[in-house]
């Protein structure tokens, strides 16, 4: 199992999402490819109604310890309960990092 999956596994079992999308960007970071060091997620549930951001980025930084300690390189999280979720047209941002400058993907 590599990475992506891993973390995915992880993220359904602790949360349940309703939506989830887990992506690899080690490549725009500079990263060999296939390295899988660096992720950006989106994670949707109800387990986050109520809960403060960072509340919503502790629980899910949590469930991903032992592949944040030193296995992972940069991850990023975008957390939203189901009502905040309707109507997005769009779950991640349309820039990504490289070299310092941001572009458009």
């Amino acid at each position: 199992m590599n990475m992506q999956q891993q973390i995915e596994q992880k993220l359904i079992k602790a949360f349940d999402p309703v939506h989830l999308e887990v992506i690899d960007e080690s490549q725009e970071h500079k990263m060999p490819r296939g390295s899988q060091t660096n992720f950006r997620a989106v994670v949707v549930s109800e387990c986050f109604v109520g809960k403060s951001k960072a509340e919503r980025h502790t629980k899910v930084y949590r469930a991903l310890l032992e592949e944040l300690d030193g296995l992972i390189k940069t991850f990023t999280v975008l957390t939203y309960d189901t009502r905040q979720w309707q109507g997005k047209e769009c779950s991640l941002p349309l820039v990504s990092i490289y070299g310092g400058n941001y572009t458009r993907v």
